[in-house]
């Protein structure tokens, strides 16, 4: 069974992930369960911070079905304007017209602690600035209206307090 994915606006979402610096078995186990989670979830991306854990890594859904793997990753270049339906695992039920770039430039490690550049357009480069932003402490609902975010957010919270009185 995976481990539980954390709902906005618990505070893990909301503040930057740290660096990774260890590339060892701990990295590994990490990357092992959010795989496990997105996949049971049935997710085209997850990042660390998803799972409680505050760490710059995050999973990018391929179009094939396979995961790139992304550590500390930065976004070098984003270029045209285009809105997209988004939603995310952590805002269940949650699909919204959200601003994003068409294309954009990553520069991210490997488990391995390798670099690499990627250029990515489309849903690939969606989903690479949609988890980059987890880890950087914010969620797609920022970029939408006042409005429509404090109705999600009070969606958010009551399902948060639903989820804790079952785990009671």
């Amino acid at each position: 069974m995976a481990r539980d994915i954390v709902i906005w606006p618990h505070k893990v979402l909301t503040s930057a992930t740290q660096p990774v610096t260890d590339f060892g078995p701990a990295l590994e186990k990490l990357l092992s369960e959010m795989h496990e989670a997105v996949i049971e979830a049935k997710g085209i991306g997850i990042a660390a911070n998803q799972l409680g854990e505050p760490l710059r890594v995050a999973l990018v859904g391929r179009e094939d079905g396979t995961f790139f793997e992304i550590v500390n990753p930065q976004v070098l270049e984003r270029s045209e304007d285009i809105t997209l339906e988004e939603a995310c695992l952590s805002v269940p039920e949650a699909w919204e017209k959200t601003p994003r770039f068409k294309k954009v430039k990553v520069r991210y490690q490997d488990k391995t602690g390798q670099w690499h550049e990627v250029e990515a357009e489309g849903r690939l480069a969606h989903v690479f600035q949609h988890e980059i932003d987890h880890l950087d402490g914010h969620v797609f609902v920022e970029l939408l209206s006042s409005l429509k975010r404090s109705l999600i957010q009070e969606r958010m919270k009551k399902l948060q307090k639903a989820l804790k009185r079952k785990k009671d």
